[in-house]
């Protein structure tokens, strides 16, 4: 088959939570398909990459979009009923490449990651079949990755924000919940990543064809290290893209309420913040006892070997987090809020430490900082149960079954865990 593959960032590396899941699903379709890939790149270091990601596709199509005048540019919709993260993500010239693609090549699939990107959808093109075989007469099935339900997170920034931006956050919920609604009446098929995510698309749309294809970890990559039984300092790991809203109001929350408690019972214990581009408050964490702040690493398995315990105080989350899965597959213990562990199956939640205030948060990390033995024993049985629950390999094999058969009924959950269960045993 010959796949249009549509991709709001350049999911290349694979580096960040969209970039994870979007290359391994292009790498998976690659492997059996020509895949034809059309994304955006609104960092200008996206586009070193560009090589190495044609590597893993037949045809490559990037196009720039730059940040600031993408939210220029989205301004005047905050009148009108469009989300705001349609005209952000808005590329005229790929807009025009994707209708002289769909025009001149023949293609069995459309599959967009991400709901801003079905606005490239030719939909007029697709009444029918572009093959040239006079028995194709159904329209090109498109299947639209979701992944965490957009509405959903910018209902929580509404409640988490103070006005004006609450009102401008509310708003952009309701229009991406109507879009929503649309596009779950269009699309074939829909995936998302997790049975909650799943249950919030049907409470949109009741007739939605809505699939689960779990995000996974590669646990070969992210192993346990001897290093994390004797360490120097105790050290308290948070990692993500520090640009994300909610990873910044994870770190500051932690860092200004969390740690001082911590710091009372332990004095030399760290917080280290690793992750690429934080902003200016981020920053000035640093003048709290303990915060260090690393920007960009280039691999953030050697700080996973430094920590002694991995947090995610997330108060605003969706979906499946990544920096849980690969602290879990390093053998980490993992202390998180009951929103950030919310997506993850409950044989691996329930290795997760749950806290959701200041002082349960800070005594569950002290916990495991005095015992490593312990903390040693919670992050190997977390990284068991992470990788029979998250293997990469049974959530793509599900996806290649959706993308060759897009009718095929949803997925049973239970059916993913035994599948995944017994390809861990085979493997070993």
């Amino acid at each position: 088959m010959r796949i249009l593959f549509l991709c709001h960032r350049v999911p290349f590396p694979p580096d960040k939570g969209d970039k994870i899941r979007a290359f391994h699903q292009l790498r998976a379709m690659a492997a059996r398909h020509e895949v034809d890939v059309f994304t955006l790149a609104d960092d200008p270091r996206d586009l070193e990459h560009r090589s190495a990601l044609q590597d893993h596709c037949h045809t490559l199509t990037i196009e720039r979009i730059y940040p600031k005048l993408a939210r220029l540019r989205s301004l005047p919709y905050l009148l009108t009923r469009t989300p705001l993260t349609i005209p952000y993500f808005y590329s005229a010239k790929l807009r025009a490449e994707i209708r002289t693609a769909m025009s001149s090549r023949s293609y069995d699939r459309v599959y967009v990651y991400c709901s801003a990107m079905a606005q490239y959808v030719p939909w007029d093109l697709l009444s029918s079949s572009n093959s040239g075989s006079p028995a194709a007469s159904s329209a090109i099935p498109v299947l639209i990755d979701m992944v965490d339900v957009d509405s959903d997170k910018w209902s929580q920034y509404s409640d988490a924000a103070r006005f004006p931006y609450s009102t401008i956050f509310r708003k952009e919920a309701q229009s991406l919940r109507a879009y929503e609604r649309q596009l779950c009446e269009r699309a074939h098929c829909i995936v998302v990543s997790t049975q909650r995510e799943a249950g919030l698309l049907r409470q949109i749309a009741g007739n939605a064809r809505v699939n689960v294809v779990s995000n996974g970890v590669n646990t070969a990559h992210f192993t346990p290290s001897l290093r994390n039984r004797d360490r120097g300092l105790p050290s308290i790991l948070f990692s993500g893209d520090m640009s994300y809203f909610p990873n910044q109001d994870a770190v500051i929350f932690f860092a200004r309420h969390v740690l001082p408690l911590v710091r009372r019972e332990i004095p030399d214990a760290r917080f280290l913040i690793v992750g690429r581009n934080p902003d200016r408050r981020v920053h000035q964490l640093q003048e709290i006892e303990g915060v260090e702040v690393t920007g960009f690493v280039p691999d953030v398995r050697s700080w996973l070997r430094e920590a002694s315990v991995a947090v995610a105080p997330l108060r605003i989350a969706a979906g499946v987090q990544n920096k849980i899965l690969e602290a879990m597959s390093a053998g980490l213990p993992v202390v998180a809020t009951a929103r950030a562990a919310q997506g993850l199956r409950p044989e691996v939640a329930d290795v997760v430490e749950i806290a959701d205030t200041a002082p349960e948060f800070a005594r569950r990390v002290v916990h495991l900082l005095r015992n490593p033995q312990l903390a040693h024993a919670h992050g190997l049985k977390g990284r068991h149960r992470v990788a029979i629950n998250y293997d990469w390999h049974v959530a793509l094999e599900r996806l290649l079954e959706l993308v060759e058969d897009p009718t095929a009924a949803s997925c049973n959950d239970s059916l993913v865990q035994r599948d995944a269960s017994v390809g861990l045993e085979a493997s070993a």
